[in-house]
């Protein structure tokens, strides 16, 4: 894919450094773009069906078992996206989350904060990784101001006339010093 000729590749990734005295922490956080190997560990519940008169079986996605489920599922699709974001960072290792158990995906902001990072600090990692994955709507609005003024000032370029008119809008001459 192309805009204006220049070739589209790569993932978004951001970087966020936590500072320490004994050395700088980098977290790298990559746009996570598929989520086959979620939906394989994790899948997605389904609703039960109920019986409705006539004998039309029907989904039930106000059952609140379901509701609950599927929240919980939400819940790990998030987690999931977080720690595979971070896999972008070099030599980073986790104690308790592994990539194949969707109850252990949440333990990322345990192991942080039990590794000495302050919440200010998880909250940091978590924009990061949320900026990655494309989830920063004040960032894109951002953009979107950048692009529009851009617009707005190429438009008022192009409106500005290089000379002056020859003729009137009715179609006059244009008298020239009366």
């Amino acid at each position: 894919m192309k805009i204006h000729g220049k070739k589209i590749h790569g993932l978004n990734t951001e970087v966020v450094v936590i500072p320490r005295q004994t050395g700088d922490i980098v977290f790298k956080a990559q746009a996570v773009l598929n989520y086959e190997d979620h939906d394989k560990i994790n899948p997605m519940p389904k609703p039960p069906t109920r019986m409705l008169p006539g004998g039309v079986l029907q989904q039930n996605i106000e059952d609140p078992a379901y509701q609950k489920r599927l929240d919980e599922w939400a819940t790990q699709k998030f987690y999931w996206m977080f720690v595979k974001a971070l896999e972008a960072t070099p030599g980073l290792e986790w104690d308790t989350v592994v990539m194949d158990n969707p109850e252990s995906w949440g333990n990322y902001k345990k192991e942080l904060e039990d590794s000495g990072f302050a919440p200010g600090e998880v909250a940091r990692i978590e924009m990061c990784i949320s900026d990655a994955c494309g989830l920063n709507q004040s960032k894109i609005d951002e953009a979107t101001k950048r692009f529009l003024a851009g617009q707005g000032q190429a438009q008022e370029t192009s409106s500005i006339p290089s000379s002056e008119p020859s003729t009137t809008p009715s179609g006059e001459p244009v008298s020239v010093g009366a």
